[in-house]
Order: structure tokens, then C-alpha cells, then sequence
């Protein structure tokens, strides 16, 4: 009961510190994402309540209940306290006769525990109290034993409380699932802008060179893009397609361009932006030579990133490689070695 009091106690505290900024949001994945985990965690937890309350156990049985009888023998586990303090648990065994069997067999043992010895008397009293019962039906536990008060109960159920924490460990784990996925869509998003962008900024400096402003040659961009469409979108290209679009719906050209600075996010893309920027401010009369720059830079980084990619693609191959040549080993030396031995 305490387990999931707690729990709810840790959502609400958790939930309030993303809502107020006390707990930093970063790495703990996007808002859907904390949202499953709340869900997943109380529902896990009012589900587990509940099982506690229908199945948990503990329930305490009144004086003179009984144990049906049956065809066959079973066991019933009980706890049981005597004047309130609890001596354990004890597992009763109908028929009685079954029980006697066992009991005669139990002396055998050398040494008793104290635990023992208090459970073999427990046995022993309830068996004589079925005695003097002498009910073919049912079979009694006893109240009284050497003037103690006996109370017995069945064993508490812990299902609901583990039911509880397993939901919390497997949002927990939908969470850490989820920043992680997260984190790698970032990570390819940076890859592919940074792969576009010397493409990007060497069509906008052959524009600028053929006389178009940056407006003219951003929608040319675009218009060029829309036209060939990819089967997977470019996010580079989608944002120029999006800074036109504010462009023509009344957003200044500065403020275009810096937002698509940081729509992209990347420092070569803000940079790019500034150009721009400086460019309507001032008038730059060189900006076909700054970009031309720009553009000679982006593909010597373009050519940097491609031959560690290809480093890493030779790296990721040694094991492949290793795994075939053993087994061209084997190959050989298998059929060799039999052939010698044989």
C-alpha cells in the first residue's frame, strides 16, 4: 500500500517539476514522450492499487472458521500471531490424517529450531483440536493455545505492489527509449544538413553570379526543389521552401532569413543567414565573393566529413572481415586435420 502511495507521490512531483522548470527537460526526451511516461506509470499504479485491494492478502479469519474437506489432500498457508505478536507462517494440511502422518514422521528429526519446535506444537494443538471437533466436513483452526489468544490470516500478496513497480520500471524505460530516440533523429537531422549544405550554398552563389537577388534565388531554389521533389525530404531545402513562404505572405527578408538560420540550427546556416542579413543592411558588393568562399569551405568540409565517414566504414568492416577469414580458415584446416589424424 505504501509502494504505490509513494509512487503517486513521485509522479507528482516529477510532473511538477517539468511543468514548473525545477527538473531540466533536456534528455528526458519531448513532451509526448514524458506524457507516456506519466500515463504508463499511474496507470500501472491504480492498476496495481487495485489488485492490492481485491487480492492483497492479509485478510483475517474469525474464530471457529473452517477448511472444507475434500477428496483429495491440499495445503492451506496461514499466517499466525499469538497475543498479537506474529510467530510466522504455518501450512495447515486437510484431512487431519495427513497431517498426523506427517507428525509422526517429524520426531525423527535431531535437532529442532526454535521456529520449528514452535510450528510443530501449533500442529500439534490444531490436530487435537480437530479431534475433539470431530467434523467429518470441515476442518477447524484453533483460537486458544496454552491461554493465548491465536489469530490467523492469510499470507499478504505482494502482486499488486510488484504489478506497480514494473510499470514504473518499464516507463522508466520508455522514457530513456524514447530521449534516445530522440537524440539519434537529432543527430541524423544534423548529419543530412551538414551533407546539403555545400550543394545549398553553391546553387546560391551560381544564382547570385548570374545577376538574381537572394530573394530571386531563394525562390528559384525552391521552385527547383518543389518540381523534383524527393521521396524523402530535405530539411535544408524545406526550409527555404518555408522562408519563401513567409516571404510572400509578408514576412521582411531579414526576418525571413533569420529564421531560417534558426529553423536549421547549424552555425553554417546562421552564418549564411548573417551574409544575407549584412547584405540588405549594407549592401555588400561582395557577397558573390563571400559566398564563393563560403561555398569553397563547405565542400572542403564536405570532403573531411567524407573521408572519415569512410574511415569509419573501413573500421566497421574488420570484424566482418575477421569472422570470414575464420571461417576460410576453418575451411581449410578442418578437412586437413581429419585427413592427417584419420
Amino acid at each position: 500500500m505504501w509502494l504505490h502511495i509513494v509512487i503517486f507521490i513521485i509522479i507528482l512531483l516529477v510532473t511538477a517539476g517539468w511543468k514548473t522548470g525545477w527538473i531540466p527537460v533536456e534528455g528526458f526526451g519531448d513532451a509526448d514522450s514524458r506524457r507516456l511516461f506519466v500515463i504508463v506509470a499511474l496507470a500501472g499504479n491504480v492498476m496495481g492499487l487495485v489488485l492490492t485491494f481485491t487480492d492483497g492478502g492479509g485478510q483475517v479469519y474469525s474464530e471457529g472458521y473452517g477448511l472444507k474437506k475434500e477428496e483429495n489432500s491440499y495445503e492451506e498457508k496461514f499466517m499466525v500471531s499469538v497475543d498479537g505478536e506474529e510467530a510466522g507462517s504455518i501450512c495447515i494440511q486437510v484431512p487431519e490424517k495427513e497431517l498426523e502422518l506427517e507428525q509422526k514422521e517429524e520426531p525423527r528429526q535431531e535437532i529442532l529450531t526454535e521456529e520449528e519446535s514452535r510450528r510443530q506444537k501449533l500442529l500439534e494443538t490444531v490436530t487435537k483440536y480437530n479431534e475433539e471437533k470431530e467434523d467429518a466436513d470441515y476442518y477447524y483452526l484453533p483460537s486458544r493455545w496454552n491461554g493465548k489468544y491465536l489469530e490467523w490470516s492469510s499470507p499478504k500478496n505482494n502482486s499488486g505492489t510488484l504489478f506497480s513497480a514494473l510499470f514504473m520500471i518499464a516507463a522508466l524505460a520508455l522514457l530513456v527509449v524514447k530521449a534516445r530516440e530522440g537524440q539519434a533523429a537529432l543527430a541524423r537531422r544534423y548529419e543530412e544538413l551538414l551533407m546539403d549544405y555545400p550543394g545549398l550554398i553553391m546553387k546560391f552563389t551560381l544564382l547570385i553570379q548570374a545577376g538574381m537577388t537572394a530573394r530571386r534565388a531563394f525562390q528559384k531554389i525552391a521552385v527547383d526543389y518543389k518540381r523534383k521533389k524527393p521521396a524523402k525530404p530535405r530539411i535544408a531545402y524545406e526550409e527555404v521552401v518555408t522562408a519563401c513562404y513567409e516571404m510572400d505572405s509578408g514576412v521582411s527578408e531579414t526576418e525571413a532569413y533569420r529564421r531560417f538560420g534558426e529553423r536549421c540550427g547549424q552555425v553554417k546556416y546562421k552564418t549564411f543567414a548573417t551574409l544575407l542579413i549584412q547584405n540588405l543592411q549594407k549592401g555588400s558588393r561582395h557577397l558573390a565573393d563571400l559566398l564563393e568562399k563560403e561555398s569553397m569551405e563547405a565542400w572542403d568540409d564536405r570532403k573531411r566529413k567524407a573521408r572519415v565517414l569512410g574511415e569509419a566504414a573501413t573500421t566497421k568492416l574488420l570484424v566482418p572481415m575477421v569472422l570470414m577469414l575464420v571461417v576460410v580458415m576453418a575451411i581449410i584446416m578442418i578437412p586437413a586435420c581429419l585427413s592427417f589424424y584419420g
